[in-house]
């Protein structure tokens, strides 16, 4: 479905990603663990490219693409691959001025070019799939942090992506307001939806994850199932790290 090779981006003297290797299957949901500062944030900007790698191979349910110094890429592959994800952000990044059913729809008309009706349907829908039909209305303002962040789902999976990106997406909530968005997420997963989620939370990644890549200093040191990763890991950064998280928690 997803697969990236030798991923490097660089910002100033500060190298993020040094080589990410990475496959995402079809259907199944893959979570990104690691310190901060460990280019989880980083790598999910670079799959939508939202950040473009300096070096390296994206190749996302079609040809892939190759990223070399000085290459400009086709405006053509760019939409293409940005049409294909879906991205919840850590913060919400809702529109202020937009109610939930028109942050939802705001994609659709204005990128997409799709009629107001028919965009309207389908963000009502959506609405209804993440349990908040009955806040269509209502502005980012009037929401709680976990309905703001089931909007921001909502609007991610608005065009029907491919792959859907998930930045932290509990991160910014107390653990009431996040069950109700792991909820979601799972139900998510229950349907099929192709996921790659950066989470500091290890019960989110052990409960809804298939695969599990643990990145350190912009590399990933190991992955695999998350029984293994988090209670068989062959290394010390591995154990140290789900050991570390583990107690906090």
């Amino acid at each position: 479905m997803i697969r990236v090779s030798g991923i490097h981006k660089r910002f100033g003297t500060n190298e993020v990603l040094r080589g990410i290797d990475l496959e995402v299957r079809k259907g199944a949901v893959t979570a990104l663990i690691g310190p901060s500062g460990s280019g989880k944030s980083t790598l999910l900007r670079c799959l939508n490219l939202l950040e473009v790698p300096d070096r390296g191979q994206l190749e996302l349910d079609g040809p892939p693409i190759r990223f070399e110094p000085g290459r400009r890429l086709d405006s053509r592959q760019v939409l293409a691959i940005r049409r294909s994800t879906g991205m919840v952000f850590q913060n919400f990044q809702l529109f202020p001025h937009r109610t939930a059913l028109g942050n939802v729809m705001e994609g659709l008309v204005v990128v997409l070019g799709w009629t107001p009706e028919t965009a309207r349907a389908r963000a009502s829908e959506l609405l209804g799939k993440v349990g908040l039909a009955e806040k269509a209305d209502s502005y980012p303002a009037m929401l709680s942090g976990g309905q703001q962040q089931r909007v921001a789902i909502a609007r991610a999976l608005a065009a029907s992506p491919k792959l859907l990106l998930c930045d932290e997406p509990t991160s910014a909530l107390d653990p009431e307001l996040a069950a109700e968005v792991v909820e979601v997420l799972g139900a998510l997963a229950g349907e099929g939806t192709t996921m790659l989620i950066a989470t500091h939370d290890l019960r989110l990644a052990d409960r809804m994850a298939h695969h599990v890549a643990f990145l350190q200093d912009g590399v990933v040191v190991e992955e695999g199932s998350p029984d293994r990763l988090f209670r068989q890991a062959a290394d010390p950064r591995t154990i140290r790290f789900v050991r570390t998280l583990a107690a906090a928690s």
